[in-house]
């Protein structure tokens, strides 16, 4: 178990279909979000306890003030080898160079359509210009940026070869990604089987198929010089899912799918030891090769408050 997804916010500067509902939902209060001083005594804890590689979610994460610094500290954790980001990209631009020199490793986008119009539509903000202009700073900067793309029925399966060409160009990793039902936005009628665009893919471009990497949950399949996933929502990931999340509100959970985790930050704020602490954390992580999302599958939780 070396992998940890921690929400920074459940804020985000889009309205995307899938993620958020157009009328927006209620965010936590300020005194609720983990501040970054629980957040660092919380790495360490985790450090501690063999998680090599953190990845910044939100919400979007670059919304929240002082990530940059944020990610500095993060770097000097003894234990913490990889700090990773998914972000929409809108403010990227902006921040990318700062987060290089703070100790960002790596990153990824999400990214579902590269027509404006489209994009407007989708995210509610006329903003696809941006986006393009962080990916295209980032990409010069990192070694590794992954692009990835929800693939919705007549919303843009047309586009997956663009894509992929796109992807190409820019030298990014592209993964599609199934619409995923854990989010009470899923409707049957955009659903688009990951086989269906692995097909497409391989009709066009011709796949050679890599595996799994770092016990993530995209199948790797290379063409030409470039790498595509494909992440499937039923799967064997849940035997082979390495992640823990822990929430913009201290919430550990085992999985995406999860309704409800352990609130972390309500021991840490009762004035508990961090052994305390290490070994609640301990405890439940033994306790991850057992579970069963599929009995989860309705939970009804919003991708903004769980971190993607």
């Amino acid at each position: 178990m070396g992998y940890l997804r921690l929400s920074i916010t459940d804020r985000c500067n889009l309205r995307c279909g899938y993620c958020i509902p157009k009328e927006g939902i209620v965010t936590q209060p300020h005194e609720a979000i983990l501040s970054f001083e629980e957040i660092l005594r919380f790495l360490k804890i985790f450090a501690d306890l063999g998680i090599k590689k953190i990845r910044l979610t939100g919400g979007e994460p670059l919304v929240r003030k002082g990530i940059v610094d944020l990610v500095k500290n993060i770097s000097q954790i003894d234990g913490l080898e990889e700090i990773c980001l998914t972000t929409n990209g809108i403010l990227l631009s902006s921040y990318v160079k700062d987060l290089k020199n703070a100790g960002l490793k790596s990153m990824n986008i999400s990214l579902d359509t590269l027509r404006q119009e489209r994009f407007k539509s989708i995210t509610g903000k006329d903003l696809l210009g941006q986006v393009l202009d962080g990916i295209n700073r980032a990409r010069k900067l990192f070694n590794t940026v992954k692009l990835n793309v929800v693939v919705r029925k007549q919303v843009n399966d047309d586009e997956i070869v663009d894509f992929v060409n796109f992807a190409q160009e820019n030298n990014l990793i592209l993964r599609f990604i199934e619409f995923m039902k854990v989010t009470p936005l899923w409707e049957e009628s955009f659903f688009v089987p990951i086989e269906k665009v692995r097909n497409i893919c391989h009709s066009k471009f011709g796949l050679e198929w890599i595996g799994y990497r770092n016990l993530g949950p995209a199948e790797y399949y290379r063409y030409s010089d470039g790498i595509i996933g494909f992440i499937k929502t039923h799967s064997l990931n849940c035997r082979m899912c390495s992640r823990l999340r822990l929430t913009a509100i201290g919430e550990l959970k085992l999985c995406l799918y999860q309704p409800k985790g352990v609130s972390l930050r309500d021991f840490l704020r009762s004035g508990v030891e961090d052994s305390f602490i290490k070994a609640k954390i301990k405890n439940l992580m033994s306790t991850k090769d057992a579970i069963d999302y599929t009995s989860w599958e309705e939970s009804g939780v919003y991708m903004s408050s769980v971190g993607g």
